[in-house]
């Protein structure tokens, strides 16, 4: 049971949520790097009026929250995470394909093989979409817990443009929104319609896509802004073609990235006009360890968890990577994984 929030906060989250309101959860299982303390308690509502009792109950109390999302790109302290931290359940994993185009109901079919279960289920004929040219966009929505690469799988199975570039990137879509992820020219940002989501108060506010001045690695939603769904517009194309562009993208992250071992992706932004995987190789630290932490000897800007790693000695390999290349190169590092936590 948690010491530091009230009583009164746990016992009304566990009135509706019963046993998916978790006091002194461990994150480590919850986060791609395995790493991570205890939450003072952990919720993970499965619809938007669960979510909605979980933020209105903690600004009730004043208590903090936080949004977990899928667990990639983020480093929790070891100590853990303060207030209320919110993992979206099954329940926000549904995609809706009501305008994809019914010519590629045959090759879904053939898709679904590689999808979870939430996804098959919604991988389902679709509705005809209207006759058009073959450039023709198409709206989908899927929810903020839906895995950002099997939509992208998804998506091509359709016969649908627009996200081939994400196939293998780890995360939700509700974190790919956050991050404006991105790879081989492609981002998240590209086709954004729309966002709709809850306040710090639980609330429902929807957000033209045009609202959340994406960025390099950024988005600006309101601040204590939850997703629940993005609606994504996507173009119909000849499917041979999006399936060859998926697939040379899978096979340079296959190639370029390290397997095997858990990690959080790319530790560091890359800076202008360079990469930051080259700097730290050039830096000399391919295979630097602290602790159970290495730095990647298939690529530099990625740091691996051998098995018991700490977020301290992850935290140590980033510190001593922008001290080096700053020495090195004279370019400052920034991190693009995210910190949170208590350290």
């Amino acid at each position: 049971m948690s010491h530091t929030l009230p009583a009164a906060l746990i016992d009304t989250l566990r009135a509706r949520l019963g046993d998916r309101a978790r006091p002194g959860e461990s994150l480590a299982r919850y986060t791609s790097f395995r790493i991570g303390g205890p939450a003072d308690v952990l919720v993970l509502p499965d619809t938007r009026e669960e979510l909605a009792h979980a933020l209105a109950t903690a600004a009730a109390f004043g208590v903090h929250v936080t949004l977990l999302g899928g667990g990639s790109n983020v480093l929790v302290g070891d100590a853990g995470m303060r207030g209320v931290v919110v993992k979206l359940g099954r329940g926000f994993a549904r995609i809706d394909w009501n305008h994809a185009p019914e010519a590629a109901r045959g090759s879904a079919r053939a898709g679904r093989r590689g999808l979870g279960a939430s996804e098959e289920r919604s991988a389902a004929p679709a509705a005809r979409a209207p006759d058009g040219p073959p450039d023709e966009s198409i709206s989908i929505q899927a929810g903020a817990a839906a895995q950002l690469g099997r939509l992208a799988r998804a998506a091509v199975a359709h016969g649908l443009a627009g996200l081939e570039y994400a196939e293998g990137i780890p995360g939700t879509v509700g974190g790919a929104l956050f991050m404006n992820a991105g790879a081989y020219g492609g981002e998240v940002a590209h086709a954004v319609e729309s966002v709709e989501g809850l306040e710090r108060d639980g609330r429902a506010l929807d957000l033209p896509g045009h609202a959340l001045a994406f960025g390099y690695r950024r988005s600006a939603l309101p601040p204590g802004f939850v997703v629940t769904a993005v609606r994504f517009r996507l173009r119909r194309a000849e499917p041979g073609q999006v399936r060859s562009r998926m697939d040379e993208a899978r096979a340079r992250r296959t190639a370029a990235q390290p397997h095997g071992r858990a990690n959080a992706g790319s530790i560091f932004k890359n800076p202008n006009g360079d990469h930051a995987g080259r700097l730290i190789e050039v830096a000399g630290l391919k295979g630097a360890r602290a602790g159970r932490a290495r730095i990647s000897e298939r690529h530099a800007n990625f740091i691996v968890n051998e098995g018991g790693a700490r977020a301290a000695d992850v935290k140590v390999l980033m510190d001593v990577a922008q001290r080096v290349v700053w020495e090195r190169s004279g370019v400052w590092l920034e991190p693009e994984v995210q910190l949170v936590g208590s350290w």
